[in-house]
């Protein structure tokens, strides 16, 4: 059971941190910036999911024990704004910042989903399940929500047309709105947002833990029974993903407007 539950935690996590960076890699592509970028996230990524593991149990105890979901969720929302800055900079055809904001937005990403899978090895690694076969059933994982990534970065990459660029970015509104809703479900659970009465029952369309519903959930914080707050701020954060994207075209148009003026 061990082995499974390790093969079900890395695997969600990796698909969470793989679809986001499969978009942020195939931006990067399309748009054909320095690549180094990624390396630095990574380096973020990993050493800070070390790092955060390793003083969970001192970070726990913030907040009156609410400290992991108060962190949590607040790698969740910078990662949107994060995702929002990319937006408008892919909007405006701006690429001052663009680098830093995908390396920092990859890296805190990894670092959310890194130390969940840290803190799992670490808690199963004193019991008397061989460290192999933990090791192993967790690559498996791995492997299949990279694979899943890779899917979707070569989709990306591949797409043809004068709007792939937009789909790209309508793609990351999505996944970056879908973590303001995971934020609000952390934050309500520590009673820090208010517990409100359940708008609708989706369960029996997409349940929440079926194979699509997880994946629904990795791109866009599928909740088969939301409450008006978790709704209010999806809806909220879709506003934000929207204006961004408003503004940086007319940031554009005004820009090719003094040009050939």
């Amino acid at each position: 059971m061990i082995l499974l539950n390790s093969v079900v935690v890395v695997l969600n996590e990796t698909i969470e941190a793989g679809i986001l960076i499969s978009v942020l890699l195939s931006i990067s592509q399309r748009l054909a910036l320095p690549q180094q970028w990624w390396r630095w996230g990574a380096v973020l990524g990993i050493c800070g999911s070390l790092l955060y593991a390793q003083q969970l149990p001192t970070l726990s105890g913030w907040f009156d024990y609410g400290g992991q979901e108060v962190i949590n969720s607040g790698l969740q929302l910078t990662v949107f704004a994060l995702s929002t800055a990319v937006i408008y900079q892919v909007a405006s055809h701006r690429q001052s910042a663009l680098t830093l904001l995908l390396a920092l937005a990859m890296g805190l990403a990894m670092v959310r989903e890194g130390a969940e899978i840290v803190v799992f090895y670490l808690g199963v690694s004193a019991r008397e399940e061989a460290l192999a076969g933990l090791i192993t059933s967790g690559f498996v994982g791995a492997a299949i929500g990279a694979s899943i990534g890779a899917l979707g970065y070569y989709g990306l990459v591949l797409m043809k047309g004068r709007y792939a660029r937009w789909i790209q970015l309508a793609l990351l509104a999505l996944i970056a709105d879908g973590m303001v809703l995971q934020a609000s479900q952390l934050l309500i659970q520590i009673d820090w947002l208010p517990m409100t009465a359940m708008l609708w029952d989706s369960n029996s369309l997409l349940p929440e833990n079926s194979p699509l519903g997880q994946l629904a959930y990795a791109i866009f914080g599928y909740e088969s029974t939301p409450g008006a707050v978790e709704v209010a701020l999806y809806g909220s954060a879709a506003v934000i993903s929207c204006t961004a994207f408003a503004l940086g075209k007319r940031a554009h148009a005004a820009a090719s407007a003094r040009g050939t003026a």
